[in-house]
């Protein structure tokens, strides 16, 4: 059945489209609604998205075996700090996904 907070689609005067909303119950929908009174409230089991992973190879390839990504991780970090690192725009964008990789100073 699922477990709490439940999905709804709530419709509310002058609307064509419900709006989806999260909550326990009906009750629990009026509440968050606010000085907005929905005219009709329907439970909904929405179909949970299976995601796929994306292919790392090229087109059409078969993995042969588990793959090693803390091994590629570090090659390619290798083959960066050979180069002088990573260029300031990369170096931000990388940062914003936490990962603080910080630019090799010159020899």
């Amino acid at each position: 059945m699922g477990i709490p907070p439940y999905d709804f689609h709530v419709w509310f005067k002058g609307s064509q489209k419900p709006v989806y909303m999260s909550g326990f119950d009906e009750d629990h929908i009026k509440n968050q609604c606010e000085t907005r009174k929905p005219i009709k409230i329907k439970r909904v089991k929405l179909k949970e998205k299976i995601f796929e992973r994306e292919p790392l190879g090229p087109k059409n390839a078969v993995l042969q075996g588990d793959p090693n990504y803390k091994k590629a991780y570090e090659l390619l970090r290798d083959y960066v700090d050979s180069n002088g690192g990573p260029p300031e725009r990369l170096r931000k964008k990388i940062r914003e996904h936490w990962v603080d990789y910080q630019k090799v100073k010159g020899k």
